[in-house]
């Protein structure tokens, strides 16, 4: 069959990401037997309609599927929704086809009946998408009924029905991501080449869908020898400046990592490498001296929270104490990291708030460091569906029995001051130009003039180390606070009220 895939992520700032899991589906289909072709508008702009017409009517695909990489941005103080964008999409593509469509990706798997209705698709693929996808095409070309087909859901006699998916070892080969798609425009932005190591994460935390909707709580591994035999063949096709390990954890299981690591220091070529995930326990110097003799220059490392009564409410799995341990070793060291927290979850008070803020000024200002840290607080936890933290919000009338799931709803605790909180955290941002606000997101839309200047001047990456630079700018000048919403706690008491919450706050 001829299979047109589609990444409708046009997201195309620093955090640009290559569509890794729409490969692995391009890749699978091609070994299947059809004729596949994708269409990648991350960057298109002003041209998607042009690239859609001209993609479609020549290929004439007899099968559509669209990624759908993520809802919304997870920002309660700069809301974006994205599924109006994706179901415009839809509506662009049936003006050229009538093709079966098929919706996937991380965003689909989140809600996948809502995505189904919206954008009025034909069927939705959940979780690990190759199995699915492929047995789904087969079915299609037999015509045959897709009913039994494990991770497949369809909507009959006005009902969604989804069959659960089958998750199976992580053994599909490498995608070939620059086969796929052009890398090039994710370079120059500041992107790396993604790999994953592993699927699953057998973590427990309350309000993550890694080990319910997305892959599930079982480790499935790929060999250390696997994964680095991916990593030269994209080094020696595509030389890319760096190669990003996207794994929900990286780290986890320590072994699994360190065998990975050892593996890249034993090969004769050297490339850069970062991880979009690293857990703070046991990140020790001698862990990190493999990570730096690999290649590793920068990562990701998401605490949440650098107090005892949120690390335990979030069922991190580690204690203040292993981030504190974590931040001294990291700070000994010349990695940039991005360290990730949370403000609101279950529990959450003024105090617990005051005690990860006097973390970063304790740990995470710069000093006498040469390579700088960035310290990203989120105000409020996004609720999805199937998680611990979608009961507890229940539970507490935070969100309704019928609330819609494609709405952003959030967790924001009600021992919460709010006038404080706004207090504490522009504070403690005057303070420590490393702290990166939620509401800093408007900056990303300058990225593009930014990556242009960096790429020209050959600034190292990733380019998100020089939030300090700029925050210490707009420090100096006046204007660091110059995208904070005027009325911070009218616009999250407004946002829990719009979501169903009736209690006081």
């Amino acid at each position: 069959m001829r299979v047109l895939l589609i990444n409708s992520n046009l997201k195309d700032d620093f955090l640009a990401a290559p569509p890794l899991g729409l490969c692995y589906v391009a890749d699978r289909a091609e070994i299947e037997g059809h004729e596949v072709r994708m269409l990648d508008l991350c960057f298109s702009g002003r041209r998607l309609s042009t690239l859609l017409e001209n993609t479609i009517r020549p290929f004439d695909p007899e099968v559509i599927g669209i990624s759908v990489r993520n809802v919304d941005n997870v920002n309660m103080l700069h809301p974006v929704s994205y599924l109006p964008g994706i179901v415009d999409l839809t509506h662009r593509i049936r003006q050229w086809s009538q093709a079966p469509l098929v919706v996937g990706g991380s965003g689909a798997s989140l809600i996948p009946e809502a995505v189904l209705k919206q954008t009025k698709a034909d069927f939705v693929v959940v979780s690990d998408g190759e199995e699915s996808f492929v047995s789904l095409l087969a079915a299609l070309e037999a015509g045959n009924s897709a009913d039994p087909i494990p991770g497949v859901g369809t909507m009959a006699d006005g009902r969604f029905h989804l069959n659960e998916p089958r998750l199976g070892p992580f053994k599909s080969r490498s995608p070939q991501l620059g086969k796929w798609i052009d890398i090039r425009p994710y370079q120059k932005i500041g992107s790396s080449y993604t790999i994953q190591t592993k699927r699953g994460c057998r973590n427990d935390c309350i309000y993550c869908t890694y080990n319910q909707s997305l892959e599930g709580n079982t480790l499935r591994l790929r060999t250390a020898v696997d994964v680095v035999d991916e990593i030269e063949e994209a080094l020696h096709r595509y030389r890319p400046a760096t190669f990003e390990f996207v794994d929900s954890v990286f780290n986890d299981p320590l072994p699994h990592s360190a065998a990975i690591l050892e593996e890249i220091v034993r090969r004769p070529w050297k490339a850069e490498f970062t991880a979009m995930g690293v857990h703070p326990r046991n990140l020790d110097s001698e862990y990190l001296d493999l990570m730096w003799r690999a290649g590793f220059r920068s990562f990701m490392i998401t605490p949440e929270s650098a107090s005892d009564t949120m690390l335990s409410n979030y069922r991190k799995g580690f204690t203040a104490e292993d981030v504190a341990a974590a931040a001294e070793a990291i700070g000994k060291t010349a990695f940039a990291a991005w360290w990730f927290f949370m403000i609101g979850g279950p529990g959450e008070t003024n105090e617990t708030l005051e005690e990860s803020l006097d973390f970063v000024r304790q740990f995470l200002k710069k000093r006498r460091r040469r390579v700088t840290f960035i310290a990203h607080f989120f105000v409020g936890v996004r609720v999805y569906p199937r998680t611990k933290l979608w009961e507890i919000a229940l539970q507490e009338g935070l969100i309704r029995p019928d609330a819609d799931p494609a709405e952003p709803l959030w967790y924001l605790s009600p021992h919460l001051n709010l006038d404080r909180v706004v207090e504490q955290i522009s504070r403690a941002a005057a303070e420590c130009p490393e702290i990166y606000l939620c509401f800093d997101e408007k900056v990303l839309s300058f990225s593009k003039a930014a990556s242009f200047f960096f790429e020209l001047f050959r600034f190292p990456r990733p380019y998100w180390r020089y939030y300090r630079a700029a925050n210490v700018f707009g420090l100096k000048t006046g204007i660091r606070f110059i995208y904070r919403p005027s009325d911070i706690p009218s616009m999250l008491t407004q946002a829990l009220k719009h979501q169903g919450y009736v209690r006081p706050l």
